[in-house]
């Protein structure tokens, strides 16, 4: 007589309900699925657990040397896909060409070879795995496997996408570049971006929405409705990555794919449920059966999302810690330049229309041609001067000092501008428009006015300013007597 009792964990584990001898082509369907999963997506959940550790290592200080392997091993999947990816393309089988380079697109021509590969060798292996079976009653046990790692990894998948809205890590701002950039001269994409950025509110919304997926897929009572929660998010998701250019469409249309995966096994079982009215038994999505084993996984489980969130929260952000709004923070209309004391007119064309002073220490002017001039602006606020020096965007040298996380002093070269602010009454639109006659009327409201002196190109500049607000950062309004038109 057996007594030990983790030996009885295992076998009510191994033993599980009684299932029903799988059809050929659920046989060979799961195979192939399950070989492009693990091509596809491994390491997978494991890869965001490593990930997870990796970013609590850096938390604590421990970034280099032996600390180092957890982001390596999930980085490391991908890289070994290069090598095959270029044989590929100088073999003529990969649909396009393969540029091995950082983009953060997750369609390009390695992608796609990619891709193809996996759905070959997944073919490969499923000929081989059928030719080598002898016959097939069905996998049950590996099937309630695999749809677990899968719904993790949806699962994971999703918190990280919504958690980043919440703390503004995917979409970030409307920078004042882009709210001066025409319509027409913006990408499809940048409009996502754009309409994104305008209603935090809106991003919050949708981040909530992958979240409540995901939170919902972990635990196996709630997990098909978590899928069809995760597959109404994922539609929305596919449809703007496809319909508007964001290269994650491949990435998305997968997630996608998963979230229906999930369900896939059951259908017979929702279809009683949502359209014929008929009787369907309760899901089980156990793994384990037994009581001990069920309390371990789901420690794990538990752990595991906690750890992800907390790591989340406290996760430095040195982006937006390093370029912080500044008191002069603002696009400021110019309503007046002079060039060693004389005043450029606003028919020349190389008059400055504005100037803006981002997060940071980047500023720009924009001329009536449309050009723009960078410079690097560091703000004395107690001294009331900024030190400035132009500089050329295409520099990949003063790229990587400016996204540097590390405090640099003016550079050789830098020259002193005074600032000098003030308020003044100007016109500006209505905070509400209560009557058709109204439209189009401007009132009286009070801006701040921004005077700079100092060098550029040689001149004595002075530039006398004054501050806009655009109407696309209005915000909410519950009361609106009139639209504001399309």
């Amino acid at each position: 007589m057996n007594t030990d009792p983790d030996l009885d964990d295992a076998a009510q584990s191994e033993a599980g309900p009684p299932s029903a001898a799988w059809p050929l082509w659920q046989c060979i369907a799961f195979r192939y699925l399950l070989l492009h999963y693990v091509l596809c997506a491994f390491p997978g959940p494991l890869g965001r657990l490593l990930q997870t550790i990796s970013d609590a290592f850096a938390e604590v200080g421990l970034k280099s040397g032996p600390w180092s392997w957890p982001g390596a091993l999930a980085d490391a999947p991908d890289e070994a896909w290069q090598p095959l990816t270029t044989w590929m393309a100088a073999h003529g089988l990969a649909p396009y060409e393969v540029i091995h380079q950082p983009t953060g697109s997750g369609d390009t021509g390695h992608d796609f070879a990619r891709l193809l590969a996996i759905v070959a060798l997944s073919c490969a292996g499923t000929a081989v795995w059928s030719q080598l079976s002898s016959g097939c009653n069905g996998y049950p046990r590996l099937g309630r496997w695999l749809h677990l790692v899968v719904r993790f990894d949806l699962a994971f998948t999703l918190l990280g996408y919504g958690t980043e809205k919440f703390y503004g890590g995917q979409f970030g701002e409307l920078r004042l570049e882009r709210l001066t950039q025409e319509i027409g001269d913006t990408w499809p994409m940048s409009m996502v971006g754009t309409f994104m950025q305008a209603s935090p509110p809106y991003e919050w919304f949708g981040g909530a929405g992958e979240v409540l997926g995901a939170l919902l897929l972990f635990h196996r009572r709630t997990a098909l409705l978590g899928a069809f929660v995760s597959i109404g998010v994922m539609t929305n998701v596919c449809a703007l990555n496809w319909l508007c250019g964001v290269p994650v469409k491949l990435f998305s249309l997968h997630l996608l794919l998963y979230g229906a995966g999930l369900l896939a096994p059951f259908a017979p079982r929702l279809w009683a449920t949502f359209v014929s009215n008929g009787s369907a038994p309760p899901v089980d999505l156990r793994v384990v059966h037994s009581p001990r084993a069920g309390r371990r996984l789901t420690a794990l489980g538990t752990i595991w999302v906690v750890a992800t969130l907390v790591v989340t929260h406290f996760q430095p952000r040195p982006w937006l810690q390093k370029n912080a709004k500044s008191p002069l923070y603002g696009l400021w209309t110019v309503e007046s330049m002079l060039l060693d004391g004389r005043e450029v007119p606003v028919t020349d064309a190389t008059r400055w229309r504005d100037f803006a002073i981002e997060r940071g220490t980047i500023a720009w002017s924009r001329e009536a041609t449309g050009r723009r001039h960078w410079f690097e602006f560091r703000l004395d606020d107690a001294g009331g001067s900024a030190q400035v020096q132009e500089f050329d965007p295409g520099d990949a040298a003063a790229q990587r000092a400016r996204n540097s996380t590390e405090p640099s002093p003016p550079k050789a070269g830098s020259t002193p501008w005074t600032c000098e602010r003030g308020r003044k009454i100007v016109k500006v639109d209505p905070p509400l428009l209560l009557h058709n006659k109204d439209r189009g009327r401007m009132v009286d409201g009070e801006r701040r006015t921004l005077v700079l002196e100092g060098q550029w190109g040689g001149h004595r500049l002075e530039l006398h300013t004054v501050e806009k607000q655009f109407r696309l950062q209005t915000g909410f309004r519950l009361r609106q007597e009139l639209p504001d038109l399309w």
